[in-house]
């Protein structure tokens, strides 16, 4: 497959990315350096193109030359300043970061645990674009549904997280947003020692949460969660570079982990919108590689250069629940 063939998404994109990032530059051996996100707006990749990259994806054997974010700095490409940002383990409060318009009256919150970070990438280029106050307010290890979870670090419930959950839906009644964005991580979460929380405790601790963020929301959209691969990537890819195949996970394993089936049904049962995020990345396997482009930046993670490239696919289903029209 010639380089032209592999690359439908990045042909635009590439001029781009060599501004978005900061590759690794010194010594051998010495540490790998964060990558810098640019004020270059990204480019709004056309749904035709994201899905004709994926479907190329798993022809890929050998690791592009050209792979962007570099293996060496993948684990830290988050595109955003996470701890300035994201709640920290012991805090029960937080004041968000503001991106897009500052200035705007529209205002649109994304709300979860360290997936909602994941897609702030995206969601800043939109916001810019659309002219949104954007404010971003997660807690990793803190997903939205009413749950005591556990901590899973520290062994004991995350009471934080539940302290957490009160102060956004107090802030959001004050704010009274014109679109809340949900993004959590539903893979492997418990709610005690060993005891895993199942599907239906999520659908029905999301459903909660969804009806209280309604009350104070004129719109509410969940995103699906991202499909969880067999192993890291960076780990699996550095492993396996002549021949990368083996860091693919078929689909049907790799959303088995993960319960957008609730997600779903929550966000029906409360009248909020369902955004799937699965075609952007998997057809019948989930490549840790699309064009030349570092997917995953472990299991559970996109890197923030893919969650970039994917803000013109997002805004667009974000649209069809928040029409422009919606906007006062």
């Amino acid at each position: 497959m010639s380089r032209t063939d592999r690359l439908p998404i990045l042909a635009v994109a590439l001029p781009v990315l060599a501004v978005v990032l900061t590759l690794l530059a010194g010594c051998a051996g010495a540490p790998a350096p964060r990558p810098r996100t640019a004020d270059v707006p990204a480019p709004q990749v056309a749904l035709s193109n994201v899905l004709a990259a994926v479907a190329q994806a798993p022809a890929i054997r050998a690791l592009p030359a050209d792979l962007t974010p570099a293996l060496a700095t993948a684990a830290a490409d988050l595109g955003f300043d996470n701890e300035k940002c994201e709640t920290g383990p012991k805090a029960d409060r937080i004041e968000p970061c503001v991106f897009g318009d500052r200035a705007s009256a529209t205002d649109v919150v994304v709300y979860g645990d360290s997936h909602a970070g994941m897609w702030l990438p995206a969601l800043s280029e939109i916001a810019s674009r659309r002219h949104w106050r954007l404010q971003l307010f997660g807690k990793p290890g803190c997903p939205v549904p009413a749950i005591t979870f556990w901590n899973q670090q520290e062994g004991r419930p995350f009471t934080e997280c539940d302290r957490f959950r009160s102060f956004v839906a107090s802030r959001l009644a004050s704010v009274r947003p014109e679109l809340v964005i949900v993004a959590n991580a539903s893979f492997s979460q418990k709610r005690g020692r060993g005891v895993m929380i199942t599907p239906g405790e999520w659908r029905s601790g999301l459903a909660a949460t969804l009806r209280t963020l309604r009350r104070s929301a004129t719109e509410v959209v969940v995103l699906g969660d991202i499909p969880v691969l067999d192993q890291s990537a960076p780990e699996c890819l550095s492993v396996h570079n002549s021949d990368i195949s083996p860091c693919a996970t078929t689909r049907t394993a790799a959303t088995a982990r993960v319960w957008n089936a609730a997600d779903a049904s929550a966000a029906r049962e409360t009248g909020a919108g369902y955004v799937s995020v699965l075609p952007w990345l998997c057809t019948r396997v989930c490549t840790p590689v699309i064009g030349n482009v570092t997917v995953y930046r472990n299991r559970f993670h996109l890197t923030g250069t893919y969650a970039r490239m994917m803000n013109g696919v997002l805004e667009e289903a974000l649209l069809e629940h928040f029409p422009q029209d919606a906007i006062p």
